[in-house]
């Protein structure tokens, strides 16, 4: 089982896919926050997918793996089938990513490397489940309560929600929505 992330030690890399092609997910995402006041300005959690954390004190090395990473790499192709609510510490409802090949290939690529280093803090990398996440109460302003969470999840939970695109950059981000201080570093593909 992976254990949660601990924000106050961790970063993020995360693989940001091209804003375009999420309008049917950003629409569902905005009429959701706006209807339960989640988030404060109107600052939504960006969608991406998180493809592994790190220490916070392994920031230069991860850097320098992405990079050389990041350069060798094609189109990443992601591919989403379906909502799906996951229950780590709380529930979330996200967007199921599908395992293309690429995407596992330049996930794989990046994780071998940082576990060489010792730096990635997720251990079971094969339990991993790729995701986006729609809405969560973790940093919600106001959280949504659980019985309605529990109802969007039994609603949404498998429905069908076609959507290709293709990732157009590698980031590492700290825990938090604030666009002025999430991203500490960006990598494109």
């Amino acid at each position: 089982m992976i254990k949660p992330a601990v924000l106050e030690e961790e970063l993020f890399i995360v693989l940001i896919p091209e804003r375009k092609d999420l309008n049917p997910a950003l629409k569902l995402q905005k009429d959701i926050s706006e209807q339960y006041n989640l988030y404060e300005g109107g600052i939504y959690p960006q969608l991406h997918i998180t493809l592994d954390r790190i220490n916070k004190d392994a920031l230069n090395s991860a850097k320098n793996i992405i990079r050389n990473i990041s350069k060798n790499i094609d189109e990443i192709d992601i591919r989403i089938n379906n909502f799906k609510c996951l229950q780590i510490k709380e529930k979330f409802l996200v967007l199921q990513v599908n395992k293309t090949e690429s995407l596992l290939n330049l996930s794989n690529k990046l994780h071998n490397r940082l576990t060489e280093l010792g730096i990635s803090t997720i251990d079971n990398y094969n339990e991993w489940e790729f995701h986006m996440s729609l809405i969560s109460n973790q940093f919600a302003k106001n959280k949504i309560p659980e019985k309605d969470l529990s109802e969007l999840c039994l609603t949404l939970d498998g429905i069908p929600q076609n959507i290709s695109t293709k990732a157009k950059e590698i980031q590492i981000w700290r825990p938090t929505l604030d666009p002025e201080k999430k991203c500490i570093a960006s990598f494109k593909l």
